[in-house]
C-alpha cells in the first residue's frame, strides 16, 4: 500500500502541478490574448495613420502640382514682362535718338537763322541799290522762320510724345 500511497501522492502532486501549469497557461493565454488585442489595436491605428498619411501625401502632391503650374505661369509672365521691358527700352532708345536728331536739326536751323539774320543785317546796311536783294533775303528769312516754327512745333510734339512714353514706362 505504501506503493499505492506514493503513487497517489505523486498523482496528487502531479495534478497540483498540472493545475498550476494550467493556471499559468491560462494566465499566459490571457496575457497573450491581451497582447494580441493590443497588437491588433496598434495595427488598426497604424493602418489608419497610414491611410491618413497617404491622403496627406496625395493632397501634398496635388498642391505641389498646382504650385509647379503656378510657378511655370509666373516664370512665363516674368519672361513676357522682360521682353516687354526690352521692347520699351528699345523704343525709348529710338525716341531718344530721334530727339537727339531733332535737337541737332534745331541747332542747325538756329545757326542757319543766325547766319541769314547776319546776312540780312549786312544787306540792309549795304547800299540802297541792293534793296531788291534784301527783299528776297527777307522772304527767305520768313520762310525759314516758318520752317523753324514748324520744326519747333514738331520738336514740341516729339518732346510731348517722349514725355508720354517715359510716363508709360514709369507706370510699367
Amino acid at each position: 500500500m505504501e506503493g499505492a500511497n506514493i503513487d497517489m501522492d505523486s498523482v496528487k502532486n502531479k495534478m497540483v502541478r498540472l493545475r498550476n501549469e494550467k493556471d499559468e497557461a491560462n494566465d499566459r493565454a490571457d496575457q497573450l490574448a491581451q497582447q494580441l488585442k493590443d497588437c491588433q489595436d496598434s495595427l488598426s491605428q497604424a493602418e489608419n495613420d497610414r491611410d491618413d498619411l497617404h491622403r496627406k501625401i496625395q493632397n501634398l502632391e496635388a498642391e505641389n502640382y498646382t504650385l509647379q503650374e503656378n510657378l511655370s505661369t509666373a516664370n512665363n509672365n516674368i519672361e513676357e514682362h522682360k521682353q516687354k521691358e526690352k521692347d520699351f527700352e528699345e523704343s525709348v532708345n529710338g525716341l531718344t535718338h530721334k530727339v537727339s536728331m531733332l535737337e541737332k536739326a534745331e541747332e542747325d536751323y538756329l545757326a542757319q537763322i543766325k547766319a541769314l539774320t547776319d546776312k540780312l543785317e549786312a544787306a540792309e546796311t549795304a547800299a540802297a541799290d541792293h534793296e531788291r536783294e534784301a527783299n528776297k533775303l527777307r522772304m527767305d528769312n520768313e520762310k525759314l522762320e516758318k520752317d523753324v516754327a514748324e520744326s519747333e512745333e514738331k520738336f514740341k510734339n516729339m518732346q510731348d510724345s517722349l514725355n508720354s512714353a517715359m510716363a508709360d514706362l514709369n507706370n510699367v
